[in-house]
């Protein structure tokens, strides 16, 4: 048995379900036989499963809940549904990230307690990590640290750039830095850290939409 969260689920055939699992493992495709409707097999449950041989589609064995499900509702529960589509869209199967699994859930802890936007940028950076964009935003290409005083366009792939005294688009060295250090308190970070994250994952999940996203513009005022 091994700890792992519902990211997403659908019908399969008459009476089972395909359900997308993330665990220290990676991401897990499989199939359960009989249960597809199974409260358990709802997001934001802790659980413990026990997963068939390793194949193109795994069987679902054994599930049981080790914890209530996380209280997520309105905003939260939006935020909840985008880590886990972001999770579904761009993790490749199977590839074993402990620390991402660990992050993901106290991402959930923290959206639970109604904390949104530090939880959130901090899991993406993480996610971003385990990517393969674990590069500074800090950084030039070179490896020389950005100047506070100067500013820098920062592209999605390839990092920091000096840019002209107020361009468009362009950050403070002193906030790149800042963002690199996860200085969330201090004014302006957080909105840099959430700009320079969706470039990155934009660049990443290509032109199709995220719907999470489009649900929670929908509620917003």
């Amino acid at each position: 048995m091994q700890t792992a969260w519902v990211l997403h689920r659908r019908p399969y055939r008459e009476t089972s379900a395909l359900v997308e699992l993330l665990t220290a493992d990676g991401r897990q495709r499989c199939v359960i036989r009989g249960k597809g409707r199974d409260a358990l097999l709802s997001p934001f449950v802790p659980l413990m499963v026990e997963l068939g041989p390793l194949r193109d589609l795994r069987n679902l064995k054994q599930i049981e809940a080790v914890g209530p499900a996380l209280g997520l509702n309105d905003q939260r529960l939006f935020c909840g549904l985008y880590i886990n589509e972001l999770c579904v869209r761009l993790l490749p199967e199977q590839d074993p990230n402990p620390q991402l699994m660990a992050v993901y859930g106290d991402t959930l802890i923290q959206l639970s307690r109604a904390q949104v936007e530090v939880p959130l940028r901090i899991f993406e950076i993480e996610l971003l990590s385990a990517l393969g964009f674990s590069w500074s935003v800090a950084e030039l290409e070179d490896g020389l640290a950005v100047n506070d005083n100067e500013n820098y366009w920062v592209h999605p792939e390839t990092g920091p750039r000096r840019a002209p005294a107020g361009a468009t688009d362009s950050y403070s060295g002193q906030i790149l830095k800042q963002v690199q250090a996860r200085e969330f308190d201090r004014p302006g970070v957080l909105l840099a850290a959430k700009r320079l994250n969706r470039a990155r994952l934009a660049a990443l999940l290509g032109t199709k939409p995220l719907q999470s996203r489009q649900l929670l513009q929908g509620i917003q005022p």
